[in-house]
């Protein structure tokens, strides 16, 4: 797994390879162009891929082109983005993932989203027999509370079970609730923190007008479109979003560098702790110049200051994640 210069893991988020989230170029096949991605990673470092049920074809796209065999692989159960699982249905769920990966186990298994209709119980159990299987070496959760982080701690602990070791969660310059509400948690149970979304589902490389107009991951066809709306289209973080083209611009940066460079060199995570940062891209030159923006240093002292100071203007309406409104 690649590091940045203070230890944050950076981690190639393999939605990048799904079909339903990328569109290549007329003319050009799909399999190349993943192909091309993995390449590119493999040329610049990049050792861990990040991908999940939820993402099509991400996962058969890694098995066809042998990505275990060349990267690290975390993959994620759909918890609550799919109808209620039970026990056998969990384990058939991480097995028929081992089979699209085409391998036998993947560092990190985690459970995409809380199923709050299904026992924690009954989910762990059913996680605990596929570690005992050998298909995954550490436990992850994505997108809970810091509440449900705990509870599936203690159960986890009390049963013997893998604890949770890892926890993915939404986390950017104008999405940093979890630093009050989750992180202490986190910390005090000894989870990393991989922070997803760090130029917060493209808003932060938008203009308002962009935003306005729903381009990008904001499109109402894109699977998360109307999610990304609801988090981000507000006047607050409109004005924000204006002040922080002026600051990349001060900075001589773009926008997105701007964002991923905060993220790795200024905000909460710590590489002491494990903590890591999921960067994704829609077309083989953003894939290019984002690996470039990772592996950039800190940003100044003010530039830096600027964008910490952006937060009291908007944190009275931000939300945990595009799945939960608070802790």
């Amino acid at each position: 797994m690649a590091n940045t210069s203070n230890g944050i893991k950076i981690i190639y988020g393999a939605g990048g390879v799904c079909s339903a989230f990328v569109t290549v170029p007329e003319g050009v096949d799909f399999h190349d162009y993943s192909k091309k991605v993995f390449e590119t990673l493999k040329k610049d470092g990049i050792t861990t891929l990040d991908t999940a049920e939820f993402y099509p074809g991400s996962e058969e796209e890694i098995g066809l082109h042998g990505g275990a065999n060349d990267f690290t692989v975390d993959t994620k159960l759909p918890g609550g983005l799919a109808p209620p699982r039970k026990k056998d249905e969990i384990i058939a769920g991480g097995l028929a993932s081992l089979a699209k990966l085409k391998t036998k186990q993947v560092d990190v298994l985690y459970f995409h989203k809380p199923e709050t209709t299904v026992p924690f119980e009954e989910q762990l159990e059913a996680t605990n027999e596929l570690y005992k299987q050998g298909a995954f070496k550490r436990l992850g959760i994505s997108n809970y509370t810091a509440e449900q982080v705990q509870q599936v701690y203690d159960i986890s602990k009390k049963n013997g079970y893998p604890l949770p070791t890892v926890y993915q969660g939404n986390y950017s310059a104008v999405a940093r609730l979890s630093e009050t509400t989750l992180l202490p948690t986190l910390r005090k149970l000894g989870i990393a923190y991989y922070a997803y979304s760090p130029i917060a589902g493209g808003f932060l490389a938008k203009t308002r007008q962009q935003v306005k107009e729903r381009a990008g991951r904001f499109d109402p066809a894109s699977p998360l479109g109307d999610m990304w709306k609801n988090v981000y289209d507000k006047p607050s973080f409109l004005d924000v979003l204006d002040k922080w083209g002026i600051i990349a611009d001060d900075a001589g940066v773009k926008k997105a560098e701007l964002a991923y460079r905060w993220v790795i060199h200024h905000s909460a995570l710590e590489g002491q702790h494990g903590d890591g940062v999921i960067f994704g891209a829609n077309s083989q030159t953003q894939l290019e110049e984002t690996v470039k923006y990772v592996r950039a240093g800190p940003l100044s002292k003010d530039i830096a200051d600027r964008i910490r100071g952006l937060w009291d203007s908007i944190k009275h309406e931000v939300t945990l994640d595009g799945y939960n409104s608070s802790e």
